[in-house]
């Protein structure tokens, strides 16, 4: 299991990320009513349900209903839809009761005073964090806490691989572009390697950023603040990714790419190596029931031969500040990291528990899964731009700015990456 870490302690390691869902009606109305019966009833804004079994959700709150007589309401919409609405209800001081969060958003809502301190109300309700593997924290106080763990990795596409005789699995950059070399075939419309860069989501910064992890480089300094230029590593992963373009191994549109586009690429047969959460990892199964597939970690350095990172999300939330069901909102956290509840989520969510004592059981026994499990089970996740303000706008700054490098318009890697390191020292507003 993963070292407990606070994620996002400004020098923090492991992941995070996730989510906000919104109800279904865009209802901002005042949380955590009480019904006509005296009983409190809290609500939970989050889009899990929606990537789950249809009814598990309610199944879940139906259960803490009955073991504690708190009712929950289920706020629940894709994530696409949330963002705008969370904003516009913490601007207003009606965030549901438990919000989920996805990890770039974290830091701004706690410096902002949007959210509650968790481990102070875990205190109070006398939950003990003590199996409990990851929490997100900002300056020390938890603000966040991961339920479900998604590693972030890299799904192969091994009948392509074996096409082209590749015979070993790539575990350096060399031997990654070589065996992208290898597959890519234009004429045919199959490339080595494909990965979602649209700015709409720029998230898919932190797929980048993994070369960098799993080759031991930081992009936090020991200031706690960002480091990108002069940081030796971060230069080379960037020189690197620039030249899996200039040797015309990525897919076509890889600049706009969502990552639906490309996941589609990648069930359809185009492209042998794909960053991706294994969170679809069913949903690739189900789309492309013969291919064979695995899952790698991201291929590191030629000379690194350190312990492994991989980028890391989650499913997490965390309990408003404008909240008056603190404690019950605690408690349903608390109900949801039990370890045979956690173990139960863990499964329907298609990813790990954060309780260590949890044994889930799952019934996948594909290479595919067993791979993403012994990976999981040996590598430290990272996500270091939850450290950063405003982190969702930054790696929006590195995108474009990654783009504008391989298209030749900095000179250098150094000269890209002094930019980028401006644009991040000014979200700090000195």
């Amino acid at each position: 299991m993963m070292k407990k870490v606070a994620a996002i302690l400004l020098s923090a390691s492991l992941v995070m990320g996730l989510i906000v869902g919104c109800g279904a009606n865009g209802d901002t109305s005042d949380s955590g009513d009480k019904g006509s019966d005296g009983e409190v009833e809290i609500e939970f804004q989050q889009w899990f349900d929606n990537e789950m079994e249809e009814g598990y959700l309610q199944s879940v709150c139906d259960s803490f209903y009955e073991e504690t007589g708190i009712k929950v309401k289920l706020l629940s919409n894709p994530y696409a839809d949330t963002k705008a609405q969370l904003q516009a209800s913490s601007v207003a001081g009606t965030m549901a009761d438990v919000v989920a969060l996805d990890g770039s958003w974290i830091y701004d809502y706690a410096t902002q005073g949007m959210l509650a301190d968790l481990n102070a109300l875990f205190e109070d309700i006398g939950f003990d964090t003590a199996d409990i593997t990851s929490q997100t924290s900002i300056n020390g106080t938890v603000y966040a806490q991961p339920l479900v763990n998604f590693p972030c990795l890299m799904a192969v596409n091994q009948d392509l691989l074996e096409a082209a005789g590749v015979t070993e699995l790539p575990e350096t950059w060399s031997e990654f572009m070589d065996a992208c070399q290898k597959v890519t075939n234009p004429d045919e419309n199959v490339y080595g390697f494909a990965m979602n860069m649209s700015t709409d989501n720029a998230t898919c910064m932190e797929y980048f950023a993994a070369f960098a992890w799993n080759s031991g480089c930081s992009i936090i300094g020991e200031d706690g603040r960002p480091f990108l230029a002069g940081n030796d590593m971060w230069i080379q992963t960037t020189e690197f990714f620039k030249s899996l373009f200039d040797n015309g191994v990525t897919i076509p549109g890889m600049y706009t790419m969502t990552d639906a586009d490309k996941v589609q690429e990648f069930v359809n047969g185009r492209v042998a190596f794909m960053p991706d959460s294994v969170a679809h990892l069913t949903n690739i199964q189900e789309q492309a029931p013969d291919m064979n597939i695995t899952y790698i970690n991201m291929p590191h350095a030629d000379d690194y031969d350190g312990p492994s990172y991989m980028r890391a999300n989650n499913w997490a939330c965390g309990i408003a500040e404008n909240s008056e069901h603190k404690e019950e909102a605690a408690q349903f956290i608390a109900y949801l990291l039990g370890a045979d509840v956690n173990a139960d989520l863990s499964v329907h969510a298609g990813g790990f528990p954060v309780n260590a004592t949890s044994e889930p059981e799952y019934t996948d026994d594909s290479e595919a899964f067993q791979a993403i499990c012994d990976i999981y089970a040996t590598t430290e996740g990272k996500a270091e731009f939850y450290s950063f303000p405003t982190a969702e706008a930054l790696m929006r700054v590195l995108d474009e700015d990654l783009v504008m490098y391989i298209d030749g318009d900095y000179a250098s890697a150094d000269e890209m990456m002094e930019h980028v390191q401006q644009e991040f020292d000014a979200a700090y507003g000195e």
